[in-house]
């Protein structure tokens, strides 16, 4: 029997976003993820309680004993994928490291979508 997933939830409309879970799906191990876009209907039965603009706020990991991780806690979980980021993962997560990470992600997330024209304008 496979082991359940964890679920990674993201923005397909953001091409940081799409990026990241490409990438995640390229380095995870086969069955470690399943890739979940917040238009998902089954996107309220993962995250419960959570509005919609609670979801579409970050991007969010459901462990398979249905811990939810959101923002910056999701990704350094999705980090563990690949084998640099489990090493990377530590030291991100370090107690003294937590607001410049927090910060970070929650930066970047807020300008996800001028970041991303901004990548693929630079592309074109």
């Amino acid at each position: 029997m496979a082991p359940t997933p964890h679920f990674f939830i993201y923005d397909s409309r953001c091409g940081l976003c799409v990026a990241f879970k490409d990438w995640l799906m390229d380095n995870a191990k086969p069955g470690m993820f399943e890739s979940i876009s917040f238009d998902d209907p089954r996107i309220q039965g993962l995250l419960p309680g959570k509005s919609e603009n609670q979801i579409r706020e970050s991007a969010h990991v459901v462990s398979p004993d249905g811990r939810v991780l959101s923002g910056h806690a999701a990704i350094l979980v999705a980090l563990s994928a690949s084998w640099w980021g489990r090493f990377l993962r530590p030291v991100l997560s370090l107690s003294f490291l937590d607001p410049l990470v927090r910060f970070t992600y929650t930066s970047i997330s807020r300008n996800r979508y001028r970041l991303s024209c901004r990548l693929r304008d630079r592309a074109t």
